[in-house]
């Protein structure tokens, strides 16, 4: 398991890989401190659960942006989580890059392409 300040430098590596300062600007402003949410998995036995990493909200999309180096992770760890949903999700909910979550769940979403 990866420490709070760990996935601080991840995030910061992910957001400089962004080709687009806007867009990296606007992701900046949905940033959250680091926190652990255990997620069920619902791909395992019943019951199973594994702590993912958020790291930003968009409430009125229901959306959180997580990271989790258990279930999709390695290879997927960067994800877009349900709020209102304990679940990790669908695997094409994760990528192996935080843009790549951007542009499947945020781009365009939000009103101007805010995000």
């Amino acid at each position: 398991m990866r420490r709070v300040d760990e996935v601080g430098v991840l995030v910061e590596a992910e957001i400089a890989r962004f080709s687009d300062p806007i867009r990296r600007q606007a992701l900046r402003r949905i940033l959250v401190a680091p926190r652990l949410e255990s997620r069920e998995w619902d791909y395992g036995s019943p019951g199973q659960r594994f702590d993912c990493w958020i790291v930003g909200e968009v409430p009125e999309l229901d959306l959180k942006l997580a990271y989790c180096d258990e279930g999709f992770g390695p290879s997927d760890p960067w994800g877009a989580v349900f709020a209102s949903e304990s679940s990790i999700g669908m695997d094409s909910q994760w990528h192996d890059t935080l843009e790549q979550v951007c542009r499947s769940f945020l781009w365009g979403e939000l009103s101007g392409d805010a995000v």
